[in-house]
């Protein structure tokens, strides 16, 4: 699915507001389903789910969420990442990294609060913190 279908599939799944988008916390949401398929950098104002396949890279401004069908080699950038599936990539979280308990996790990642659930694997680094706040060498 190339990246204007799955905008287009994102507002399938409408709510009955305004100008027809999906929404949740105020802000719209694209979801990639268990057949859906993504490569490719995805910049978006909202939530994402990923339920399929996805490469790439994704710097979304609201919660990314991969679901226990989900498999992404990617770049992740959100406010709240939560892992179900399966991921391999940098992943940056703003605020909260949640690793479900099948959740597997291979890569480095930055987040200012982690949550790993009994059963979630992960390799990698993390750093953690306030981000920039930070004084180097502190």
């Amino acid at each position: 699915m190339d990246v204007q279908g799955a905008v287009e599939g994102s507002t399938a799944v409408a709510s009955a507001d305004d100008n027809g988008d999906a929404r949740r916390d105020g802000q719209k949401k694209l979801i990639l389903g268990p057949n859906d398929t993504f490569e490719g950098k995805l910049t978006y104002d909202g939530h994402v789910q990923i339920g399929g396949r996805a490469d790439g890279e994704f710097r979304v401004s609201g919660n990314v969420d991969i679901t226990s069908g989900g498999a992404v080699r990617a770049l992740i950038e959100g406010a709240n990442v939560s892992v179900r599936g399966s991921v391999e990539g940098v992943v940056t979280a703003r605020d909260k990294l949640t690793l479900g308990r099948n959740a597997k996790l291979n890569g480095d990642i930055t987040v200012r609060r982690l949550q790993i659930d009994e059963g979630a694997t992960f390799n990698g680094r993390v750093q953690m913190g306030e981000g920039d706040s930070q004084a180097p060498g502190a």
